[in-house]
């Protein structure tokens, strides 16, 4: 076999790019895009389980540059991951959303944080079995206070932000990828903070999360947990309690280091909320801080 290219040039690594591969089947000479050829091969080498396409970034593919959004939609549904992978981006026309100062843009991008990863997620699971993406605003949905004051009574559930900018978000969200393809999850938020407890999240600081509840959710900012795989500012085991681990997305650094401060759902302390800084690293902040917001939200 070897003797048929005998006149070839050798390579010592396999191109990329738009270069083809020749490869010889029983039934004649193919050719095969070299990119395509290691997909498959690693769908094949991995069953093509969706797990395995939670661990590999192909540098933010922008999805619907080659297929329709539909077209993506019924990959999802038939879950057929094979050219889905973490990391990889959709654009959407996204409304205007006033109480965050969001100019209507198209084409904003969206980025999969994980495939399938909230399956079985909550107290009555929403998403049990059911294919999915756990999508992001790349570079969030404008910019909104936690609360107009700097206090965290009533936990997550009576702040500003779930009360009034989340729900305009899930509107604009529902209006950019369609309300049937926008998925109701069970989340675990925050009702109660007692200021006199010690908050966990600093020596000496007061204020902590001791109560919360289950809700019907369709959009949500992140846990410090979901976002660091650790919780190092919040409150209390309240303030995580959910999706027991940090979302795959979140491990790259293209991802988590955006160059702007956004808000995640868990409490510090009294007066404070946690949050992700321009640099990545976790740090909390004053409830009437205007950060940028960056929920995430599930697609199928």
């Amino acid at each position: 076999m070897e003797q048929l290219f005998m006149n070839l040039e050798r390579l010592t690594s396999v191109p990329g790019g738009g270069s083809f591969l020749h490869i010889v089947t029983e039934n004649g000479d193919k050719i095969i895009k070299a990119e395509d050829f290691a997909r498959d091969m690693f769908n094949f080498l991995t069953g093509g389980e969706p797990e395995a396409h939670n661990q590999i970034y192909r540098g933010g593919k922008v999805l619907t540059d080659f297929y329709s959004y539909d077209e993506i939609i019924e990959m999802v549904q038939a879950k057929d991951f094979s050219d889905i992978f973490v990391g990889d981006i959709i654009e959407r026309d996204t409304p205007a959303i006033s109480v965050t100062n969001f100019a209507a843009k198209a084409k904003t991008q969206y980025v999969v944080l994980g495939i399938n990863s909230l399956n079985n997620h909550g107290d009555t699971p929403k998403l049990q079995n059911r294919p999915h993406l756990v999508m992001m605003p790349l570079d969030g949905l404008g910019s909104a206070y936690m609360n107009a004051t700097n206090i965290t009574t009533g936990g997550y559930k009576d702040s500003y932000m779930n009360k009034t900018v989340i729900p305009a978000v899930v509107t604009a969200l529902e209006s950019a990828f369609g309300a049937a393809h926008v998925l109701q999850t069970r989340e675990y938020i925050t009702n109660t903070v007692t200021t006199t407890v010690a908050s966990r999240g600093g020596l000496g600081w007061q204020g902590g999360s001791t109560a919360g509840e289950w809700s019907d959710q369709k959009a949500i900012l992140m846990t410090e947990l979901e976002a660091y795989g650790a919780t190092p500012f919040s409150s209390s085991a309240y303030d995580n309690i959910g999706l027991n681990q940090q979302l795959p997305g979140m491990k790259i650094d293209k991802i988590m280091n955006r160059r702007f401060d956004r808000w995640l759902r868990s409490v510090c302390h009294s007066t404070t909320f946690c949050f992700v800084t321009a640099y990545g690293h976790p740090a909390y902040g004053s409830a009437s801080y205007v950060l940028v917001v960056c929920p995430r939200f599930s697609i199928g």
